[in-house]
Order: structure tokens, then sequence, then C-alpha cells
């Protein structure tokens, strides 16, 4: 009795704590400590100046007077950074078992614990992201691509897809409301349309630094070499928006449909507390050697429509 007791104890006092109505001065520490991660962080310096002065303003303008939630708080807090930056990256998330990942000593964090996007089991549940692959009439191809999730996991499902639609006289890779992802690997489904070590994209960060994307030079799979057509919309973003940027650059693909959300920047997590995460753009991606991205601009599709024998095929 003295355990169910001890037990009914604890978890009334847990529940009281987790719906306890936050003070000002916990909403001030949050805010605080959003705004100097930004100031450090945001791959621009003085945007991120900018970004974390006018973010502390609307604070001090009685923004967060009727915040009584973390959850609220981190629906406020999100709004408006995207208001101020016009930056899909840069958001906050009430997830305080990311919170402990982030938090925990790195000799803890297997890859698996670390990488839950490509490893875990939501992953696998919604198979990659490939939630479609046929063949279509006429011989057309189509893989419908929910999220971009590639990793040695998922290289299996990958490779299956593409061989299934190796033969086909010309692909229709669908991206519509792809909210993008990434790659753990390198860009191994670009790769699949370009030659090895084809240079990509150029990641620069804050410091000055570069990284310079290419597709992998480890791909033994046959290439496909048939027409492509990429299908993108306004909810195309990140990840997915990379990988139509990069074949229409390379004019290796028709892209077709509205112009992508405009989200390019790599971002990275951040604790802010036990219950917050900040998740803020750390590097800036652009065709190599020039200033070209598709930051806030979105990839600009080639044509509205698919061809007529496709349309019919589907």
């Amino acid at each position: 009795m003295k355990k169910w007791g001890i037990l009914f104890i604890t978890c009334l006092t847990t529940a009281l704590s987790t719906h306890a109505q936050l003070s000002k001065r916990e909403i001030a520490a949050a805010v605080d400590t959003i705004a100097a991660i930004i100031h450090r962080s945001y791959v621009h310096e003085a945007k991120g100046a900018q970004i974390a002065a006018a973010f502390k303003a609307a604070h001090q303008q009685g923004n967060f007077n009727n915040t009584t939630t973390w959850k609220g708080f981190d629906s406020l807090a999100t709004q408006l950074l995207r208001n101020i930056s016009h930056d899909g990256h840069l958001y906050v998330r009430n997830d305080p078992a990311t919170v402990k990942t982030l938090l925990a000593p790195p000799d803890t964090i297997t890859q698996e614990t670390e990488d839950d996007f490509h490893y875990g089991p939501a992953a696998r549940e919604n198979n990659y992201g490939f939630s479609q692959v046929r063949i279509l009439d006429n011989n057309i191809g189509y893989i419908k691509l929910s999220e971009i999730n590639i990793s040695h996991k998922s290289l299996p499902v990958l490779y299956a897809a593409m061989q299934f639609v190796a033969h086909t006289r010309a692909l229709i890779i669908d991206l519509q409301g792809n909210g993008g992802g990434g790659s753990d690997i390198g860009p191994v489904i670009e790769s699949f349309f370009l030659k090895n070590n084809t240079p990509l994209l150029q990641m620069k960060r804050r410091n000055g630094a570069t990284e310079n994307i290419k597709t992998v030079s480890w791909l033994t799979q046959e290439k496909y070499t048939a027409p492509v057509f990429v299908m993108i919309n306004n909810r195309t973003a990140s990840a997915a928006e990379a990988l139509a940027f990069c074949l229409q650059s390379h004019k290796r693909a028709t892209i077709v449909g509205q112009p992508s959300a405009g989200g390019a920047n790599m971002n990275e997590w951040f604790p802010v507390n036990e219950q917050l995460y900040v998740s803020v753009s750390t590097a800036s991606p652009t065709l190599p050697g020039t200033t070209t991205t598709w930051e806030q601009k979105g990839v600009q599709p080639d044509t509205c429509c698919l061809p007529q024998q496709m349309v019919h095929g589907q």
C-alpha cells in the first residue's frame, strides 16, 4: 500500500508540475537563451543579431504575457521567429525526450539514439519515405517520396525502387508535400542520375568554412539515363528542394509544378532548457562558386504540367 501511495503522490506531483502555469521568470529565461543561441550560431552573423534582438523585443512588448505552457510557448516562439526571419528552419519545439538526447554525454550516445530520424522505428514504419513505386501506362516509372530519408538502413529500399524503374522510358519523382529530411551518407539519390563525384552544392558556414557536396563515389548500381521529371509544390521543402535544385542545375531533370517552399539552409538543434530545443540555420548551400540558392525563393519549376502522355499514363 505504501508503494502505491508513494507512486500516486509522485504521479500527481508530476502532473501538477507538467500543467503548472509558467512563471514570467521561466519565460524570460527561455527567451534570453533562445536569443543568445541565435545570436552566436545563426549562419549569417548580422541577420542572427537582428533576429535575436527582435525576438527579445517581442517578449518585452508582451507577446508572451498569455503563455501558460511550454507547448503554447513553442508555437508562439516559432511563429514570432518565422515572422521575423522568414526562415523555415528557425523554430522552437517542446520535446523533453529530444532535449534529453541533446544533453546526454557523448559516450552514452549511439548512432540510433543520436539520429532517430534515420534509424528510429518511425523511419522503418514509413518505409524511409518511399510511399509509392509504380510503373504507369506507357512504361513511365513513378516514385513518390514523402520524405528524404537516406541512410545505411534505407539503401536497400532505394536500390529496390531504382531497380524496379530501371527499364522505364521516363521517370517521375513526386516530391509534392515532401518537407525534407536528409541523408547521413551523402547525396545518393542524385548519384543515380549524375556521374560520380559531380559537384552539387557548396555549404557555407558562419565562420567562413565551406564544405563541397558531391555525388558519392562508391555507388556501383546502374545509372538511370532516361528523362526525369520532378514534381514539386509549395510544400516541397529543405532536402526535397535540394534534390530538385541539384537535378535542375545540371539539366538532368525537368521540374514540374509550383515554386517550392524556399527552405535551403541547413539547421542544427540546440537545447534551451529541459523542455525546449531551438532549431537554428547554421549553414547555407549555394551552387559551387556562386551565391545562387533557393533560400526564401524556392526552386522555380520549368513547367506547370507533366507532358500529356504522362498525364494519361497516370
